[in-house]
């Protein structure tokens, strides 16, 4: 279930740099998947997106004041819903050097008051000095990570005792087959994903007590539907910005990712708190 592949950081960095306008096109500058209440349907998948940030800030539970960090902030875009929403100051790591500086530029002009700053770093060796932070999130970034259980000791690490981390990672089930498992894990860049299973020892040997784990794939796997939906109604503007080969590549790589997916991916949102050694 474990199988990992040569995915470099660089590797994850380049990645990013291609694909990150594309999904700016299709959704936002959020990155991550979507979240629709049961029951309902429809709505932009930007919107999606912004429901499930508000969510995961609902769920980390960070106030103002508090010193948090985001482990693979992307563009910025819900670090800065995070800290205008709460009061809280959050500093914001990226492999991608310009994801780095692309978060600086979206915080100058949306975070006036400079709760955020982003840098490009390793989550594998984390640039700050022990217990440096109240909180910290992962959102959709541990599945790239060479070793989950390294990134989570240096989490702990750089929390204080009683700090709160809130991971939102895609996890496989039990179904998925090895040749599924290898064309999901390339199609993500994924080091290795986890399984709903898992998750929880590997965090409690990291130096965490697990409060929570919410399950959301019912909730967010109509991100697949959606994206599909908005690379028709985008069409154009991905094809102007990327091509016609692009295009038409990423439709039929997108039908087999939604798939095999489907079939066999799930999603949690898990919450923790850091013990005291």
């Amino acid at each position: 279930m474990n199988a990992e592949f040569p995915e470099t950081p660089e590797a994850v960095a380049r990645h990013y740099d291609f694909i990150t306008p594309f999904y700016e096109i299709v959704g936002s500058r959020s990155l991550h998947y979507g979240y629709w209440p049961r029951g309902e349907t429809g709505g932009s998948f930007g919107e999606a997106q912004q429901r499930f940030t508000d969510l995961l800030i609902h769920q980390l539970g960070s106030q103002q004041g508090q010193r948090v960090l985001d482990v693979g902030c992307g563009l910025g875009e819900p670090a800065t819903r995070l800290a205008r929403s709460t009061g809280c100051k959050v500093e914001g790591i990226t492999i991608s050097p310009s994801q780095a500086a692309q978060a600086e530029q979206w915080a100058r002009l949306h975070d006036p008051s400079g709760q955020t700053k982003f840098h490009c770093a390793d989550a594998m060796a984390l640039p700050f000095p022990d217990g440096s932070f109240d909180a910290a999130w992962a959102v959709e970034s541990m599945f790239h990570m060479p070793d989950h259980a390294k990134v989570l000791r240096e989490v702990a690490r750089v929390l204080r005792p009683g700090g709160r981390l809130l991971v939102a990672d895609l996890v496989l089930s039990a179904e998925v087959t090895p040749r599924e498992q290898s064309f999901l894990q390339h199609a993500f860049v994924a080091r290795a994903f986890l399984t709903a299973e898992t998750y929880p020892k590997l965090m409690s040997d990291a130096g965490f007590d697990v409060e929570q784990v919410l399950d959301v794939s019912a909730n967010v796997m109509a991100t697949f539907d959606a994206v599909a939906a908005a690379i028709q109604e985008k069409e154009a503007e991905v094809r102007r910005v990327y091509g016609d080969a692009f295009l038409s590549g990423v439709k039929d790589q997108w039908a087999r990712i939604s798939q095999s997916a489907s079939r066999c991916m799930g999603y949690l949102v898990l919450t923790a708190k850091r013990r005291s050694r």
